[in-house]
């Protein structure tokens, strides 16, 4: 089979089209013929070296997924071949930058009906990760005050519809050119970072009492910007790492109005993908893709995640 793999970590340029042996099914997995892939940020951190001290190469990265089951393992029940199924695959294991990509059959879903497999590979990661944020582990509550910033990249896209639709209300922080996007996605007021100052802007907004919490999907100094935005007993959901230089003293503003820090690494749920698929199906959830491309242009896709500009997912189609 053909699949985009890479010898070892690096810049875009390590990935490259190879063909390689078409992986087999074990117990409780299923084999899927992949017709869509979708892009994250993920993909190129894992790419330039993070959580690769046990990764085997040549790997192959990507873990959005929409296909076709071609066959399933022993003790495999719920799929049979021909079934359309999307997921979020294991970060552990090989990715889905190939025409075949085997899954645990416990963490995979039906595709939701009505959407193509580029729009059902554009939702799994992002989606799971706006779910788990704001509803598995910030409790989010209706009528508060959420800010999503980044919000018009591939979580942020989910994460301001999902807000809208619990009854929510969503401040969106984004670039001028997102500004009618994210209106678009359902927006109650839009921060343009350009031009305003995230936190006085927020405050204004509020009224001075600031929100309820925050998701952040940016990181660096905005996360410690939430902390003058959050109401006290405020929460922020927290989507990146800490660095090594990070000092625990910049989170004494935190401490001082009683803000909760939830720190988000997610983990593939079919839970999470039953809600995704049901908000999709219903009308509530839409995919965004900004960009679609064929399996050798997956570097080109890389160089755009990484410019952490645009809108919306850059999913593969694999049939280009």
């Amino acid at each position: 089979m053909k699949a985009v793999i890479a010898e070892g970590p690096g810049g875009p340029e390590v990935l490259k089209v190879a063909d390689v042996e078409t992986p087999e099914p074990s117990k409780g997995e299923i084999l899927v013929c992949v017709k869509a892939c979708g892009l994250n940020p993920v993909d190129y951190k894992i790419r330039q070296g993070y959580l690769s001290s046990d990764k085997k190469y040549p790997a192959i990265y990507g873990f959005d997924v929409s296909g076709i089951v071609e066959k399933a393992g022993s003790g495999v029940t719920g799929f049979s071949p021909g079934d359309e199924v999307f997921y979020y695959a294991d970060l552990d294991k090989q990715g889905a930058y190939a025409e075949y990509h085997t899954a645990r059959a416990e963490i995979v879903r039906k595709k939701p009906e009505g959407l193509t497999h580029v729009e059902a590979a554009s939702l799994p990661l992002a989606g799971t990760t706006a779910w788990q944020g704001l509803f598995k582990q910030a409790r989010l509550a209706f009528g508060e005050t959420v800010v999503i910033v980044g919000a018009a990249g591939g979580v942020g896209s989910m994460a301001a519809q999902m807000t809208a639709w619990s009854g929510a209300n969503v401040i969106a922080v984004c670039s001028s050119s997102n500004t009618e996007y994210v209106k678009k996605l359902g927006a109650n007021h839009v921060v343009d970072y350009t031009k305003q100052d995230i936190a006085k802007a927020v405050l204004d907004i509020t009224k001075g009492k600031g929100a309820d919490m925050a998701l952040d999907t940016v990181g660096g100094d905005v996360f410690f910007e939430t902390f003058k935005f959050l109401r006290p007993f405020g929460r922020v959901v927290f989507l990146n790492a800490f660095t090594a230089q990070t000092p625990m003293t910049s989170l004494n503003p935190a401490r001082l109005k009683n803000i909760s820090i939830l720190c988000e690494f997610i983990h593939p749920s079919v839970e999470s993908l039953d809600f995704i698929a049901t908000l999709a199906e219903r009308g509530f959830l839409k995919p965004q893709v900004e960009t679609v491309i064929p399996m050798d242009k997956i570097a080109h896709g890389h160089r755009r995640l990484e410019t952490r500009r645009g809108w919306g997912k850059i999913v593969v189609d694999m049939s280009l």
